[in-house]
């Protein structure tokens, strides 16, 4: 025990802080970098300036059109900077590598895959290269009897996942970890994975490590770790001894997508810098926007979120087609495959087909990590069978495919992108008390100080008279990051900037952020249904709460600040009666509702978009000399 705990603290303390990306990149490759020129690309690590690239292909090239094609099969390194093909490092492999990572101290390669020799050395399926020459580490040996589908380093320790049963002599299915001196089995863990959910046997198809050493997510074809049943998808606990299998589960994939996919339908996962929550991308086809099939979702790691039959946080449809590799930096969760579309749980007349509130995004897309929402990041690329590897740094973002086309240029299977002229997400910003409430009455706004307890005397502040504007066309809105959302005349939603009391030109969102419903146009400007039928709305962490002029009930929905984007997803917040709601607004936890009689009430929100009616409460019958009745919108600044 002793040994172990000097191998973690040492080679944890060795390991490099987390480069994360604070914008979202470019959209346009650099010129500069090296060509690949068949088969794909599994598996993309970096350090510093050098890059390591492992899939299937078999000949790279530089970058000049015309430049001699170099006959290196699985694996090479370039540098970043220049775009320069690292000649000296060659090393020769007889089989596809399907992941690399970066020793913590940047010496060494570990690398997995399908192979059993590499430089004429006999190495199954796992071995450590010198990051430099790409010679063979001779101390460190793993006979592994079976392909490697996924390597990672936690501490510096080797973890691997695929169809093995064993390493040399010792038993470990589908799951093992390696010491990353000697390549020995490790007993720390010891989870079986078992379990197959068709007659060709369970296997690990992705895994992924948190930064912080804590937690292992694995995913795959089997339906039991360690006695714990675990379908597709499971958290494992590193942070003791002997890692466990955590209290963490979910029945959302238990469930069968197309036939064809009835070993597993996980593609990509990966977790969040901060440590905080993970990403699951899948294939499957589309079966209703209630089942996890062609979607990106993003789940909260222990202890945000423990227990059974487990939820996820945001789903994203793509609406018929197959996300691949997911990656998750501090401004967006970058999503590769062969997608279509995004923002699509409606696609008409069925799958594989766009639906009221979809956006292109072919075969890339970058999604609000707070909501799922697509952000207007779009850069496209010809589709294929989909991106398979996403890597980056604080200058870059790596994209590994099998096609060639990227943002209409050539670039065959790698496209590098920068951040230089990328772009930041806001974060959704917390209105609390006290605060600065604007109150549309009779095309006129009026502002008032609310502390919680009082309000002050109504002043008018904008109007046809004082600035052109008639707040009539309002139906109901919000202000987030300097921006007043709201939805207005002509069925759609608007935004346009909010200083003081001196507001912008609007934009008409409905019709400029690129919905597309090319079959049946089913609803105005191919927006998500509901936007045209919205009374009152509010926003709160994400989420747009609304009612709506053709039901009773309230609903709730993600909305992007960054690109506009409304979610294209309903859900139920409430079935009581709300449409007797004039307006809404939402001030820390609160709900403020002018209701009906004409008094203003709030009622308490509750952590998953519901609202808890227990709490319903009058705030103001009239005594402020406010006449609510009159109010037909409403919305708040931080006072």
């Amino acid at each position: 025990m002793l040994a172990l705990t000097m191998l973690v603290v040492t080679a944890g303390a060795a390991t490099p802080a987390v480069a994360n990306q604070s914008v979202v990149p470019s959209t346009f490759p650099l010129a500069n970098q090296p060509r690949v020129m068949d088969g794909r690309i599994y598996s993309i690590d970096t350090r510093g300036s050098s890059v390591v690239v492992g899939g299937t292909f078999t000949r790279i090239r530089p970058a000049p059109s015309g430049s001699t094609e170099i006959s290196q099969a699985y694996i090479f390194k370039f540098d970043v900077s220049t775009g320069l093909i690292d000649n000296t490092f060659r090393p020769t492999l007889n089989g596809a590598v399907e992941g690399i990572r970066y020793s913590p101290d940047g010496q060494s390669l570990f690398v997995a895959g399908a192979f059993t020799t590499v430089n004429g050395v006999t190495r199954n399926r796992v071995v450590k290269l010198n990051a430099t020459t790409g010679a063979v580490d001779p101390t460190f040996v793993a006979s592994v009897n079976n392909t490697v589908k996924d390597l990672d380093l936690s501490n510096g320790r080797v973890i691997i996942g695929g169809y093995f049963g064993k390493i040399g002599t010792v038993t470990r299915q589908r799951l093992a970890m390696l010491d990353p001196t000697t390549g020995a089995v490790m007993s720390t863990l010891n989870l079986a994975v078992t379990g197959s959910r068709d007659p060709y046997g369970p296997y690990i198809q992705e895994l992924e490590t948190s930064d912080d050493g804590k937690w292992l997510v694995i995913g795959g074809n089997f339906v039991d770790v360690a006695g714990s049943s675990r379908h597709q998808v499971a958290v494992i606990d590193l942070s003791g001894t002997n890692a466990t299998v955590a209290n963490w589960s979910t029945d959302r994939y238990v469930g069968d997508c197309a036939s064809v996919y009835d070993a597993t339908y996980i593609r990509g996962i990966d977790i969040s810098p901060d440590n905080k929550y993970f990403v699951i991308n899948t294939t499957g086809a589309f079966l209703g926007n209630q089942v996890l099939c062609d979607t990106a979702t993003r789940w909260e790691l222990p202890p945000a979120l423990t227990g059974s039959q487990l939820q996820p946080t945001w789903t994203a449809h793509t609406g018929g087609d197959t996300h691949w590799a997911a990656h998750i930096t501090d401004a967006a969760v970058i999503v590769g495959g062969h997608q279509r579309w995004e923002n699509n749980p409606n696609p008409s007349p069925g799958g594989d087909n766009d639906g009221p509130g979809s956006l292109s995004r072919p075969g890339i897309a970058a999604l609000d990590p707070y909501t799922g929402v697509p952000l207007s990041w779009n850069p496209t690329r010809d589709r294929g069978r989909g991106v398979e590897a996403l890597a980056s740094t604080p200058d870059y973002l790596f994209v590994g495919s099998d096609t060639v086309y990227f943002n209409n240029q050539i670039r065959q299977r790698l496209a590098v992108l920068s951040t230089t002229g990328g772009f930041a997400n806001p974060a959704p910003e917390t209105i609390v008390l006290p605060v600065n409430l604007r109150l549309s009455i009779a095309g006129n706004l009026y502002q008032t100080t609310y502390n919680g307890t009082t309000f002050t005397a109504p002043t008018l502040v904008s109007g046809p008279g004082i600035d052109g504007i008639n707040w009539n066309d309002v139906r109901d809105g919000f202000v987030q990051r300097g921006q007043l959302v709201y939805f207005g005349p002509s069925q759609a939603i608007y935004r346009r900037s909010i200083s003081g009391n001196t507001f912008g030109t609007p934009t008409n969102l409905s019709t400029t952020v690129g919905y597309v419903d090319t079959n049946y146009n089913l609803t105005p400007y191919d927006q998500p249904y509901g936007v045209a039928e919205t009374v009152a709305a509010a926003y709160s962490r994400g989420r747009i709460y609304y009612t709506k002029s053709n039901t009773t009930g309230l609903y709730w929905r993600w909305y992007s600040l960054e690109s506009g984007v409304v979610g294209g997803q309903e859900y139920v917040s409430s079935s009581s009666t709300f449409s007797l709601a004039r307006t809404m607004d939402i001030v820390g936890n609160y709900m403020y509702v002018v209701w009906s009689d004409g008094f203003l009430y709030r009622v308490a929100l509750t952590p998953g978009g519901g609202v808890d009616m227990s709490t319903w409460t009058l705030v103001d019958n009239g005594l402020s000399g406010i006449s609510w009745s009159t109010v037909t919108a409403m919305f708040s600044t931080q006072a």
